[in-house]
């Protein structure tokens, strides 16, 4: 891609000062527009050291209402950051409908920085080329707009550039030792860039990869790439989306099913459950330590029918645990900033950092139940949930080096029914059961089905689901415990 292009191209100062004006108030019509539209938009600024990356961003930002956009400009992680996946710290910054988020270098820039310095990078390199166009695909399907920018210049023109810099008292901080160092990298960073870019050139996101010898030149092709950009989706906007829940719903295909049962096959005594409950919570203990100190996280997820006993469950994994290496997260309908985001957004900001375990009560899993089922969310929506779930939990896997358990409590509505009455003939549990609760009963057959088909195509071999008989507490209780120590050994 870089290698064909005509770095000698200028504008005179004229036609620059005419044309600009136009699209300067062009865009500024369109964040308007997308803002009534409610369409996110990410705008990212790449391109090699001393290229015009900020002069880009300064110029780009004149147009816009500063309320309606957000700037990120991107150095190397935090210590906070470096503790969570790869793509942790930038799916928490993405914007909410509506705004733009204007990236003045990215998740590819890192991607490059980071994977260079290993060993096998080229092969590490692959995965995140994976990671970022799931990455992207996922947020466009969801509505997102993003625009990709690249500057190019040859490399005696970096060096001039470098040396201006150095020359001038208030810029020569900028030209590191570290900066030189690339530069004397061009020739070798060149074909792993354009193939990096070519490979992340996709349909939903192509990238514009801009001459900008010519400073002038390089600030009206950018204009002039947002501004068509932008035109084409306010454009499609006005033709307006289908209406949730109005989709023909597709032909679903199903996997190998995932066998459910309430009842344990194996009776155990409460008595013994208890004993064994406290065997299994020491070692939990022990191996919580072992995760903490190797910088290993692991993330344990629950769903299953209402009553079935998730709060329980919790309460025994967590018991011996030390407070300051997990968190519980409870999740409940999302809240008006929750879903001006990518439904996944929610659920990866509580990503547990590396040594400590997340356990999620409830779970992105809500996709293809509660809000299938209740309409919540458009067929094409939650059908497509399932391909992004799957992609979610496999890179989460990869870039963290953690696990995940997923666990699916299953009782027999006869069970469900003794529990709810029971709740509600107790004071001290009646806060437990709620209209929505009996409501949400009246619909069993339809999650039934819902149920069968999420653990069905969502089962993977890096985060299979496992299916714990709740009739019997006790013995949920134990199975669960025993399933998480497991992982954990296995982890270690």
């Amino acid at each position: 891609m870089l290698d064909k292009l005509d770095l000698t191209k200028t504008v005179d100062e004229a036609s620059f000062d005419e044309t600009l004006t136009g699209y300067k108030e062009r865009l500024s019509v369109l964040q308007r527009v997308l803002r009534d539209q409610k369409t996110p938009t990410i705008i990212l600024i790449e391109g090699w050291n001393a290229s015009g990356i900020t002069m880009s961003t300064q110029a780009i930002i004149q147009s816009l209402d500063p309320r309606g956009f957000t700037l990120h400009a991107i150095d190397k992680p935090t210590d906070e950051e470096k503790s969570r996946p790869f793509l942790w710290r930038f799916w928490t910054r993405t914007p909410p409908r509506g705004r733009i988020a204007l990236f003045a270098r990215s998740w590819y820039s890192r991607a490059i920085s980071e994977e260079m310095q290993r060993s096998a990078w080229q092969k590490s390199l692959e995965g995140k080329i994976h990671a970022v166009n799931t990455f992207e695909r996922q947020l466009t399907d969801d509505g997102t707009v993003i625009i990709k920018i690249f500057l190019h210049i040859a490399r005696e023109e970096q060096k001039l550039r470098l040396e201006e810099r150095e020359r001038n008292p208030l810029t020569a901080w900028l030209v590191t030792p570290a900066i030189w160092h690339l530069h004397n990298q061009y020739d070798t960073s060149m074909p792993v860039i354009d193939k990096f870019l070519e490979k992340t050139n996709t349909v939903y996101a192509p990238w514009n990869v801009i001459e900008a010898t010519d400073r002038q030149y390089a600030i009206l092709k950018v204009y002039a790439t947002l501004v068509k950009a932008l035109e084409k989706r306010v454009e499609s906007g006005k033709e307006g989306k289908s209406k949730h829940g109005k989709e023909k719903e597709p032909v679903r295909p199903r996997k190998n099913q995932v066998k459910r049962s309430s009842a344990p096959e194996d009776a155990c005594s409460k008595e013994d459950c208890q004993q064994q409950l406290n065997t299994l919570q020491i070692e939990m203990l022990e191996l919580h330590y072992l995760l903490f100190k190797r910088k290993i996280p692991l993330v344990i997820m629950y769903e299953g029918w209402d009553a079935a006993g998730k709060g329980g469950n919790i309460t025994r994994i967590a018991r011996y645990m030390n407070p300051l290496g997990y968190d519980v997260i409870p999740i409940a309908a999302p809240d008006q900033s929750e879903k001006e985001h990518h439904y996944l957004w929610r659920f990866i900001k509580y990503y547990p950092r590396a040594g400590h375990i997340a356990i999620y009560d409830r779970s992105w899993y809500g996709r293809v139940l509660v809000e299938r089922v209740e309409g919540f969310c458009s067929a094409t929506e939650w059908q497509r949930a399932y391909q992004e779930i799957n992609e979610m939990e496999e890179e989460y896997v990869r870039s963290s080096g953690g696990g995940i358990v997923k666990f699916w409590l299953e009782i027999s509505k006869e069970e469900q029914l003794k529990r709810f009455q029971q709740r509600a003939s107790d004071p001290s549990k009646i806060h437990k059961i709620t209209e929505e609760d009996w409501r949400n009963r009246e619909k069993w057959d339809l999650y039934d089905d819902a149920i069968d088909e999420m653990l069905a195509r969502t089962s993977t071999p890096i985060a299979p689901w496992t299916v714990v008989e709740s009739d019997d507490k006790w013995y949920a209780r134990v199975k669960a415990l025993t399933t998480v120590v497991d992982c954990a050994r296995k982890l270690l």
